[in-house]
């Protein structure tokens, strides 16, 4: 019987656990175990039936003429972009231009009136994020934030962590009723795995404080480091900076550099801070009404007179 997606997501778990118990525990014994679980998940990985789809070379994500009406609203309105493997993209517009909208069709929080959303996967295979159900899209490495933060206020800032990792564990149903040792061999990969995101988020201090009351611009970090706890291959970075002083901003471009080149993983990111966006992105672009305004580096799209525009008005002064 073929695999699903929801299977080898697993076993690509369970390769990273025993790679993971044998570095913590400074041991050879788990080699056995690991090769196992590595040459299933090569087996099942090669058995997976040809989606029909492809990609161009180092793209990870191509939004084909995508458009989200609500009744007689049209939200996003024929938008085409590709975001490159390893990239920071930036998606920029107005108030009300649909950017949010965008990323919520790509979750499959919305699903799209029309157009084409492919996704190369961890399994190199190119889906149809249209298929794929909401609580699903995560088994294809994409993760998100989103602009109201959705932290869990009553838990400490690590539990916080703790619960985003609870995909990563393997263990039956039936072992984590019984608490046998696999489950406590786990338990001990994924907090050690959120301690390290901890640090690495500058967090480690507020660890044991519960997550009501703490600063915002904490609580921002605390929602990305979410993300990390899920081995993402795209995170979605819905106004990281909304709410941040410049020395909060300065601090988070910073940091979505190093989660790019430590974590290697592509962001795509909304942001209402030209600076930020300007600052960090490799490509931009632009949209407003839904509709595509411009889309190159930084620089190519500040320059773009729709662009200005569509921010500024129109400068032309009217002929007496």
């Amino acid at each position: 019987m073929m695999a699903t997606y929801a299977q080898i997501d697993k076993l690509r778990r369970r390769v990273q656990l025993y790679e993971s118990l044998a570095v913590l525990e400074n041991t050879g014994k788990y080699e056995s175990k690991r090769k196992a679980a590595q040459d299933k998940l090569a087996k099942e990985e090669a058995a997976l039936p040809k989606t029909g789809n492809a990609l161009p070379a180092n793209v990870v994500l191509d939004v084909k003429d995508l458009c989200m009406y609500f009744g007689g609203v049209k939200a996003v309105d024929g938008l085409s972009f590709q975001v490159k493997k390893g990239e920071i993209f930036g998606l920029i517009g107005p108030n009300g231009a649909g950017k949010t909208t965008v990323f919520n069709c790509i979750t499959q929080f919305y699903k799209p009136t029309s157009g084409q959303l492919y996704f190369e996967n961890k399994s190199g295979q190119v889906v149809d994020l249209n298929k794929e159900k909401v609580h699903d899209v995560i088994l294809q490495g994409i993760v998100r934030t989103f602009q109201n933060v959705e932290v869990i206020r009553e838990v400490s800032v690590l539990d916080n962590l703790l619960i985003a990792g609870h995909r990563q564990y393997t263990s039956s149903l039936a072992t984590q009723t019984l608490h046998l040792p696999l489950l406590k061999k786990e338990e001990k990969v994924v907090r050690e795995r959120a301690l390290k995101v901890l640090d690495f988020m500058g967090l480690t201090p507020y660890m044991n404080w519960y997550a009501m009351g703490l600063p915002y611009g904490v609580l921002k970090k605390i929602e990305i480091a979410r993300t990390l706890m899920c081995d993402p291959q795209l995170i979605i970075l819905d106004e990281p900076a909304a709410g941040l002083n410049d020395t909060e901003t300065a601090e988070l471009a910073a940091l979505i550099r190093r989660i790019k080149d430590e974590f290697k993983c592509t962001i795509l990111l909304v942001e209402h801070d030209m600076g930020l966006v300007m600052d960090i992105c490799d490509t931009v672009c632009a949209i407003s009404f839904g509709k595509l305004l411009a889309i190159g580096t930084p620089d190519e799209v500040q320059a773009d007179e729709g662009v200005r525009t569509a921010y500024l008005g129109n400068s032309k002064k009217k002929e007496a």
